[in-house]
């Protein structure tokens, strides 16, 4: 009966009995070392029909050779890289475990530096004999020699040798070989290397180059193997940031009167990676990395506290929670290559307030299972993010205390690089940033003499207006010496928002009520009843007073004073001077919503080519409204193109429209940009670095 996989791997990873159980790979403080697996023993185990024992061609040297390495990890994880070896210049690789069905005894432990091998036949032996004999004729020529065996090199370990002569022994049917230990930082200059899922080879090795569809790396592969554990993990991060209720101070101004803290913030779950990496003598060629969140979590929750501030003040701040390497987790191949992970957490917030407030504001953000980042290090257009549209979110608005208003924008920005070093090649890191999402919300406080909100009858209240907007960004750093040229590049991958809804929370809110009988408002709290109150529209101040008497200020403005419709801001008229020379009359006026937005302010009934009106930014009654200006189209960049995202039911010049790489919903797809006409008579046929047959102008 054929060998499982999974007891293959047991087997490689014997010299520690407590992998899969009393020793969880988040409790190790470097990554997982994955061990050599016989090519033979793997083929067999993932049920590829095995070669005859009497194949003496497993004896050639050859130009390139496939190395297998795993080890289980952690709930039935199965941890793999496969790597081909291209044979250095004038140095043929010759792979033993290939061979050594074809041996009784091996012997790596000569003190002179000669190796013996005993075949278990004539015929073996003889055609070893004569396809090395070659590097006896010259005292250049030479063959790599790579060894899987017991006794030869460090325990778990492959070891190359160079073989520089070999001498017969036929009475015992023996060859000896002279032998030098070698370095794989002297050897392994061209090599690729896919690593998170196994992909068999099997009488045919990989051509050179060949990279196919990174998102079914593995699939189908172990579909033959028995045993009890999951072939569809790769490489797997967790990702566990923060704790819940935990309170943490973002920001407090100096003077006291405005606080915001994190209350509940928190990062959890997982990333799961595969890689792609080709080196030609020992300068990186390509890498190619694909991650995807796995039950993925992030919650954010705010508590603002405004103590006094008669008059509008705007702060912004951010800080880091937390930022450290991800324990023992990623993978590594004794030297050649290692992968490992740094994670990160930052929190910010924004803000203009007035008056008093205490509020709690925030989200729970869920990121779907089946979304994925690509990153290419040698092409950022082809780079993608997929599947993020499906994200969950949860609001939570809890309002205690307000007497003015205050507009709040909070994001939490979890970041996780993969640190890639490659032996005597360099190091990569690719960072990939998000964030879960930005909220904004602005509260207002109210007065209805209908009721303020829809289920209740309170006079008083607060409402809610919010939206969420989320980011992807990956960023490549690169160090990989002066003979490398390839840049370190960063590019938003992926942009959208969408509303949350509004709220309004019923609240007794003192001296916010009808004017009363007199010419004046209704003072607030702590003022003199023959001083008007103050009034502190964006950019402006003023005072509150009946519409029926004349503002020197210009028009009056809503929403900025206590009683009803009657009482409203009138703002202060602005200072001259004598040198100023005035605007003219048909410049309008500008606006700056929340979100970094720029607008004008104008009448409603005109069209706005920035999509929806926002109230509360310009002077004047609800006729008037902020039209903001109309955004660039958003770019896309499906595999080998560039385009625009809009509408399906917009013909699109470049063809036919391309699902995935726009956000929204399914009435927005990317339409490739018209590729420009080659020119007649300069186009050659040739293969592209994935092994296809391309046409190049």
């Amino acid at each position: 009966m054929h060998q499982t996989l999974f007891s293959l791997l047991l087997g490689a990873a014997s010299f520690l009995p407590a992998v899969c159980h009393a020793d969880p790979l988040a409790s190790r403080s470097e990554p997982l070392t994955l061990h050599p697996i016989r090519l033979r023993d793997y083929e067999d185990a993932i049920g590829l029909r095995r070669r005859t024992q009497q194949d003496f061609s497993e004896l050639d040297p050859g130009s390139q050779s496939q190395l297998i390495y795993g080890r289980p990890g952690d709930d039935g994880q199965l941890l793999f890289a496969n790597m081909t070896l291209y044979a250095p210049s004038g140095l043929p690789i010759v792979l033993m475990e290939r061979f050594e069905g074809l041996t009784s005894a091996v012997d790596c432990k000569g003190d002179d530096g000669v190796m013996s091998l005993t075949f278990s036949s004539k015929g073996a032996y003889d055609y070893a004999l004569k396809i090395w004999s070659y590097i006896n004729e010259d005292d250049d020529k030479q063959f790599l020699l790579i060894a899987n065996h017991d006794g030869c090199g460090p325990a778990d370990e492959r070891q190359p040798y160079k073989v520089s002569s070999v001498t017969e022994d036929s009475a015992d049917l023996t060859i000896k070989m002279q032998t030098q230990v070698t370095e794989w930082s002297e050897v392994a200059a061209s090599y690729d290397l896919d690593f998170g899922k196994s992909i068999p080879q099997a009488k045919k090795l990989k051509p050179r180059g060949f990279w196919g569809d990174i998102a079914n790396v593995g699939k189908d592969v172990l579909d033959a193997a028995q045993g009890d554990f999951d072939d569809t993990k790769s490489v797997t991060f967790d990702v566990n940031i923060g704790k819940s209720g935990q309170k943490i101070n973002i920001y407090t101004d100096q003077q006291g009167r405005f606080s915001i803290d994190c209350v509940d913030c928190y990062v959890a779950g997982s990333w799961q990676v595969q890689g792609h990496i080709v080196v030609e003598n020992f300068i990186l060629q390509d890498l190619t990395l694909a991650a995807s969140p796995s039950n993925f979590k992030a919650k954010l929750e705010l508590e603002a506290t405004v103590t006094a501030s008669k008059s509008p003040a705007t702060l912004q701040s951010s800080k880091e929670i937390f930022s450290a390497p991800i324990p023992g987790a990623g993978i590594a191949v004794t030297g050649i290559f290692k992968l490992g992970a740094t994670v990160s957490y930052e929190v910010g917030t924004s803000a203009t307030f007035a008056g008093t407030a205490t509020a709690q504001f925030g989200l729970e953000a869920g990121l779907p299972n089946g979304a994925k980042v690509v990153a290419d290090i040698n092409n950022p257009s082809s780079s993608s993010a997929t599947g993020w549209q499906g994200s969950s979110l949860t609001p939570n608005f809890e309002v205690t205390k307000l007497d003015a208003s205050i507009t709040l924008a909070a994001f939490s920005q979890p970041k996780i690089a993969f640190g890639i070093e490659l032996v005597k090649v360099g190091n990569v890191d690719v960072a990939v940033t998000l964030k879960l999402p930005e909220i904004s919300s602005t509260l207002s406080a109210t007065y209805d003499p209908k009721g303020v909100c829809p289920s209740s009858t309170s006079k008083t209240g607060v409402k809610l207006e919010n939206k969420a907007t989320e980011s992807l960004s990956l960023q490549i750093d690169l160090d990989l010496g002066a003979d490398n040229k390839k840049p370190s590049w960063s590019k938003t991958l992926l942009e959208y928002s969408q509303p949350l809804g509004d709220a309004c929370f019923p609240l007794n809110i003192p001296n916010l009520g009808p004017a009363d009988t007199s010419s004046t408002a209704t003072p607030p709290s702590g003022t003199s009843g023959s001083t008007p109150a103050t009034c502190s529209p964006p950019g402006k101040t003023g005072i509150c007073q009946k519409t029926s008497t004349s503002c020197p200020g210009g028009a009056y403005i809503s929403g900025y004073c206590p009683g009803d419709d009657s009482i409203k801001c009138c703002p202060n008229k602005p200072a001259t001077t004598t040198t100023a020379t005035p605007a003219p009359a048909t410049t309008p006026t500008t606006c700056n919503p929340p979100g970094d937005k720029r607008g004008i302010c104008q009448k409603t009934t005109l069209s706005c080519p920035g999509g929806a009106y926002i109230s509360g930014y310009c002077p004047g009654d609800n006729s008037i409204k902020c039209c903001p200006e109309a955004a660039a189209p958003t770019t896309c960049a499906p595999p080998g193109k560039t385009g625009i995202c809009q509408k399906t039911s917009l013909t699109c010049a470049g063809g036919a429209y391309i699902a995935g790489y726009c956000p929204g919903d399914d009435s927005i797809k990317c339409c490739p940009k018209t590729p420009p006409t080659p020119p007649v008579g300069k186009c050659k046929m040739r293969r592209d670095r994935f092994g296809k047959r391309v046409i190049a102008c």
